[in-house]
């Protein structure tokens, strides 16, 4: 009777693992639904960009800023060409070589009609005049001598120019020994140098005696009255 078993269990899983093994049919509603459904449509994916020469060219291997500036190829110098003599013409004249004068240029010289007076940046017009011209305060004053230029120490003949110290003209009566003075004329700019000063006491006191050098730039000096003595150079 155990053998007689064995062959039927045997037969038996056979058909149990063929059942397992095999497709199991759709039901009618799923085989609906299945035909119905659109089949799907698989979308390509796209492919990074790659970076083209005009997207990349320049720019450096890392984050610079503010970003260098590409440096300049040098180019190369250029020799001038010969140049072809020139050739004679038919005619057998001797070629003649046109030149062009260089442009002449014209300068326009402004001359001044007035006369100035400069000691460093400073500087103020000369006038001729009298007490009144010094009262206004607007110039410096030759209060007397021959004109500027054709003055004469040695012959005691001396420009003087005056100016009131509270019309800014103080400086001219306490000029250091050396000082370089410059006065610019129609004719020319002369040079003077200081040689020596006076200073004698009263304001406006009387000025006999006390004019001397080629220059004399005189001014008041608080309560006194002082005198700058200059030669030409």
């Amino acid at each position: 009777m155990r053998r007689g078993r064995g062959p039927v269990l045997c037969a038996l899983l056979v058909a149990l693992t063929a059942c397992g093994t095999s497709p199991t049919s759709p039901t009618p509603q799923e085989a609906a639904r299945t035909a119905a459904a659109p089949p799907a449509v698989q979308t390509p994916r796209p492919e990074p960009p790659t970076p083209t020469p005009s997207t990349t060219a320049g720019l450096p291997n890392t984050p610079r800023f503010p970003p260098r500036v590409p440096e300049p190829t040098p180019t190369p110098p250029t020799t001038p060409s010969a140049r072809k003599a020139p050739t004679a013409p038919p005619t057998g004249k001797p070629a003649t070589t046109a030149t062009s004068a260089p442009p002449t240029e014209t300068t326009k010289t402004t001359k001044t009609t007035a006369t100035t007076l400069r000691i460093g940046s400073w500087s103020a017009r000369i006038v001729r005049g009298g007490q009144e011209a010094v009262d206004a305060c607007r110039d410096a004053v030759q209060w007397a001598g021959p004109d500027l230029g054709t003055e004469n120490g040695y012959a005691m003949r001396t420009a003087v120019v005056v100016g009131h110290d509270f019309c800014g003209f103080g400086q001219l009566a306490t000029l250091p020994i050396g000082t370089e003075v410059t006065v610019e004329t129609p004719r020319a700019t002369l040079h003077y140098r200081v040689y020596a000063r006076h200073l004698t006491p009263g304001r406006g006191a009387p000025a006999h005696g006390l004019y001397w050098g080629d220059l004399t730039l005189q001014s008041c000096v608080g309560p006194d009255t002082g005198f700058s003595y200059l030669v030409r150079v």
